[in-house]
């Protein structure tokens, strides 16, 4: 059956007329067997009912892993590399190659902490670096062609892996990344380092587990994270580097007009995806529904936007302190219109969005959880149980009752925050890169 359905593809596109994106639907046809004797069809239920088990089973996606570069050439117009990308860009050498190939095209923390680390890196003198990302990610946009800086916009897995031709070390930045570098350290023998930005598991198959166990090194955000890598693989070779704040300086006016919209409220802000329950947003919900009548001026601004933001409106439909900006570019004046900052995450590896809080001296409260307690101590800032509504509110009302302690604990933080310079953390970069290359 993968023959056909590897294969299939190629004949219907050439037959129909199909191109990149177009759809299409088989269906067996059930007149298919009634010329069939008993003994066939009882044979054709059990395969397809076997089929059917066999592709759920964790077997079936640890023998198929491999093979995406196979089905991925079988269903790709015969000419789309040349129209993706200039092919001369992978006939020059570079020392050192960027993968991130995320699809949302909203720009999360992980895409940011991407253009802020090759932005760096050529601050900081790196001669040349080439940059692959997909043709419609949210970074298409962020990155321009330049004597030190060599992009290549691609379409998938496949084409980033043939991009990292002829470079020293490849970076990959997420998941779908790691898998194109190690498509590339075997069409290539490029070597290559993972950023592991996730505390949960990496997948206990074979194809993760090789994309990990040949990686050169992976860089591990926080402990937390360190300690997930170190469960499932012991000896892997982990280098321990965190986020670094955005660079960006918030523009003053805009500052203003958040703050005379909301003119009068002390506002309590967040930032968040809201894709899933591990940002604790309801939490934040409850803890904003007791503080309504103890703290009638406090109110609840979250920026962030997901599949679960209806029902989280929804939810919080019957307070009157609480605002949904919704998904905004730059979060960076929001952030200094803030009061206070409240972090209340279920599960977070490091949370980057917290560097930028520290950078503009806003007091925080959050979760004592994973790798929060790394970034946020209790030097400057309050650290709470995750999943407390209660605990989280009441220090959010002693911090807007103490005006002295916000005032520490926001020196404190500009403080924290120059130990995640973007100049620092790439210098720390290039110490990992200069183990395996000259960088």
């Amino acid at each position: 059956m993968h023959v056909v359905e590897i294969l299939s593809p190629l004949h219907l596109r050439k037959e129909f007329n199909l191109r990149d994106g177009d759809a299409v639907t088989i269906e067996i046809s059930p007149n298919l067997t009634t010329s069939l004797s008993r003994g066939a069809k009882t044979a054709w239920s059990i395969f397809w009912g076997f089929r059917g088990r066999w592709y759920a089973s964790r077997t079936y996606r640890a023998l198929i892993g491999p093979f995406w570069l196979l089905r991925r050439i079988a269903t790709q117009a015969p000419k789309y590399q040349a129209k993706v990308w200039n092919r001369a860009k992978s006939r020059t050498a570079v020392p050192l190659c960027h993968i991130n190939l995320a699809r949302d095209p909203k720009l999360r923390g992980g895409e940011r902490q991407t253009e802020i680390l090759v932005h760096a890196l050529v601050a900081e003198g790196v001669p040349k670096q080439r940059v692959v990302i997909l043709q419609r990610g949210p970074l298409a946009k962020r990155f321009l062609n330049s004597d030190r800086l060599e992009v290549c916009r691609v379409r998938n897995r496949m084409s980033a892996a043939w991009a990292c031709r002829k470079a020293a070390l490849v970076h990959a930045h997420e998941a779908h990344a790691a898998q194109a570098a190690y498509a590339a350290r075997l069409l290539w023998s490029a070597p290559y380092l993972i950023t592991r930005r996730l505390t949960k598991p990496v997948r206990n198959n074979f194809y993760s587990s090789a994309v990990y166990r040949n990686a050169q090194t992976v860089v591990a955000l926080t402990q937390a994270v360190e300690d997930g890598l170190r469960n499932r693989f012991p000896k892997l070779s982990i280098t321990r580097i965190p986020d670094a704040w955005n660079p960006t300086s918030p523009d003053a006016e805009a500052v203003r007009r958040i703050r005379k919209q909301f003119a009068g409220k002390f506002l309590i802000g967040h930032a968040a995806a809201m894709d899933g329950p591990e940002k604790g947003h309801a939490v934040l919900i409850e803890a904003a529904r007791i503080l309504q009548p103890q703290c009638p001026d406090a109110h609840f601004l979250l920026l962030g936007s997901g599949r679960l933001q209806d029902a989280l409106q929804h939810q919080a439909s019957d307070l009157d302190n609480m605002h949904f900006a919704g998904w905004v570019e730059d979060p960076a004046p929001w952030i200094a219109a803030f009061d206070l900052f409240a972090f209340p995450s279920l599960i977070e590896p490091l949370g980057s969005t917290l560097l930028d809080v520290l950078r503009a001296g806003i007091p925080t409260v959050a979760s004592r959880v994973d790798g929060i307690p790394e970034v946020i101590t209790e030097e400057c800032g309050v650290l709470v149980p995750p999943g407390d509504a209660a605990a989280l509110a009441e220090q959010l009302l002693h911090l807007h009752r103490s005006e002295e302690l916000r005032r520490r604990l926001a020196e404190a933080g500009r403080m924290r925050a120059k130990q995640y310079d973007p100049a620092l953390i790439a210098r720390r970069h290039l110490e990992a890169y200069r183990a395996f290359t000259d960088v």
